[in-house]
């Protein structure tokens, strides 16, 4: 235990980035999961903590999530949990693949799906979407 505390004075001191973009990412991580549960469509994963291992969810090394893929969802009918505007889009730095096909969506397309810089496939074919 004692080299344990030791080496990681030695990290914190020495790496001090290092550390800091440890935190920062878990930051990032807990803000995708918040977003993810918020949607509704992940409601049954509350209490699975590691958001990279629910249906649909691809992550990095970093935990942060690089695809999402809403067709292997199973969304219960209701017009609430059916509007694409329940993902917070901003939350996910990393995203680069986005499939929501054919899942029923309804509502504007988000203006914040532009803010996703890593994106390089976006599939939203099959929904009530306008704009």
């Amino acid at each position: 235990m004692g080299k344990c505390v030791f080496s990681l004075l030695i990290m914190m001191l020495l790496c001090p980035s290092l550390i800091a973009t440890m935190v920062a990412s878990s930051s990032i991580n807990e803000k995708e999961r918040q977003a993810l549960i918020h949607s509704g469509w992940w409601a049954n994963y509350r209490n699975i903590s590691d958001h990279c291992h629910w249906n649909g969810i691809s992550c990095n090394e970093r935990g942060s999530v690089t695809a999402i893929d809403g067709t292997v969802l199973k969304i219960p009918p209701s017009k609430e949990l059916r509007r694409i505007q329940n993902l917070n889009f901003t939350a996910f730095p990393s995203l680069v693949k986005l499939n929501l096909y054919g899942m029923d969506l309804t509502g504007t397309i988000p203006q914040q799906i532009t803010t996703l810089t890593n994106l390089t496939v976006l599939d939203l074919s099959i929904n009530h979407l306008h704009g």
